[in-house]
This record gives structure tokens, sequence and C-alpha cells, in this order.
């Protein structure tokens, strides 16, 4: 796939994403925004894989080289910030704690604006 057509795919995830965070009520509504959440981090990092190979660098297979290479390529400023969310997005996936869910869920609003800044980097190469 082509980081334009995942960028594309990346662009409407993101937006049922931002929809969920202000209509949540209850847990189930936070377990779906967090859901999302890690849908669209996993097209973010893909999305940059495919972006760097385009770019001719084939060493972005995991998601923290996507973030490195990203970094390197100017399309993100900091990875570290990245590897956070892969430490949330990993949390969510592989056990369900309440209290790590609730911390998941508040990153979720520093993780739109890194998407956002994102989005506005690399659709403006």
């Amino acid at each position: 796939m082509t980081y334009s057509a995942r960028l594309t795919e990346l662009k409407s995830a993101f937006s049922r994403l931002k929809e969920a965070i202000p209509e949540v009520k209850n847990q189930l509504e936070k377990d779906g925004a967090i859901q999302r959440f890690e849908f669209v981090f996993e097209l973010v990092w893909k999305m940059l894989k495919d972006y760097a190979e385009d770019k001719g660098r084939f060493d972005a297979a995991s998601p923290k080289d996507a973030f490195r290479v990203a970094a390197d390529l100017g399309v993100i400023d900091d990875p570290l910030i990245w590897f956070d969310f892969l430490k949330s997005r990993n949390e969510a996936t592989h056990l369900y704690d309440e209290q790590k869910a609730h911390d998941v869920f508040l990153q979720i609003p520093h993780f739109i604006g890194a998407v956002e800044t994102l989005i506005s980097k690399i659709s403006n190469v």
C-alpha cells in the first residue's frame, strides 16, 4: 500500500477517534475510544513505514524503527513521545486493567495533538 493511500485511511480513522473523545460518558464508550486509539496508532506507524520506503528507507520495519526514521526524515519531532504512545498501545492491547485503561485514555488527547502535527507535516511534504 502506498503511504498516500494509508494517509487517506489514517485521516478517516483519526476523524472517528476525535469524534469519540468528547462523547465519552461511560466505561463502554471509554473502551471504544481506546480501541480507536489502538487502530489509529497502527495506521500511523504503518503509514510512516510506507512513507520511509517511498523515500528509499527500508529500515522502518517496527514501530520504534518507523518513529526513528520519521524523525530522521523530519516528519515527527521527537520519537520518544511516540515511544510513549507505543507503550500505551501495548498496555491497552495486551493487558486489561481499569487503571491502565484510564491512563491510556488520558494519553489520547496528547496523541491527537501529535497525530494532527504529523498529518500536517506529511501532507505538506
